[in-house]
């Protein structure tokens, strides 16, 4: 299992964890509900071991549980955090770029304001933090506060909306491609990146996620595919209905 520290939310404050088999449990539990049995056979540890460990997640308040509704023997395991973020390698090369930027856009006020926003979120991963799921997390609560004020009744119409509203909000000049896709050019988000070899657009992601699951009550996972951040000269989501458990 890979070793990584992860920084999670909870009632009580933030929890930071490195350890592998913590961090799968919370990965699996992201996923989906589980009881003890099915967490130990998705990670192949004795049953002391992750006892002890759901024990110390729950101790935590990573993690609750509940009796299984047919058998009092069994407890079923589910998230009571948010992943919000993550230790990494610093990277400051791109964080170096933006402040070279920063100068050149002094006294143009959209620029410099989108620099500015670029300064604080990359920052960030100069000093080893990435908060793409904070973002996520965040762009999720945006997208659900503007599902109100569109229109749409069904998944075409809601995507062609998203599409305006990008557009209309200075985020970018958005296409649909095959009902499913997302293309961005002119990304407020990072289309003034290097290529950095990851995706950057997680507030978008969430933000999508957000609307479509509050204005349709349909769950759906927002991928990004390409994106500025990969060398890609326009930013490309994917978006899937998450299967009904």
């Amino acid at each position: 299992m890979e070793n990584r520290e992860e920084v999670y939310s909870t009632k009580e404050g933030v929890v930071s964890l490195d350890s592998p088999t913590k961090n799968k449990i919370l990965d699996l539990l992201r996923e989906s509900n589980k009881t003890g049995t099915e967490i130990r056979d998705e990670i192949n540890k004795s049953k002391s071991t992750i006892s002890v460990h759901l024990s110390d997640l729950k101790q935590k308040g990573l993690i609750k549980e509940k009796k299984h509704p047919s058998d009092d023997r069994k407890k079923i395991y589910s998230l009571s955090s948010k992943l919000v973020g993550k230790a990494k390698a610093p990277r400051d090369k791109h964080y170096k770029e933006i402040l070279q930027n920063i100068q050149k856009t002094s006294g143009d006020e959209y620029n410099f304001l989108k620099n500015l926003f670029h300064v604080i979120r990359y920052g960030l991963s100069s000093f080893g933090l990435d908060i793409h799921p904070a973002l996520k997390e965040m762009g999720r609560d945006v997208g659900k506060s503007i599902a109100p004020t569109l229109n749409a009744k069904n998944f075409e119409e809601l995507l062609s909306e998203i599409k305006d509203f990008w557009k209309e909000n200075g985020l970018g000049n958005a296409t649909i491609e095959e009902n499913k896709y997302l293309v961005v050019r002119d990304c407020f988000d990072c289309s003034e990146m290097p290529n950095v070899n990851t995706t950057l657009c997680s507030l978008d992601e969430g933000i999508i996620e957000g609307i479509i699951s509050q204005k349709l009550d349909l769950e759906v996972e927002v991928k990004e595919k390409e994106c500025f951040g990969l060398g890609d000269n326009h930013c490309k989501f994917e978006i899937s209905e998450v299967p009904s458990s």
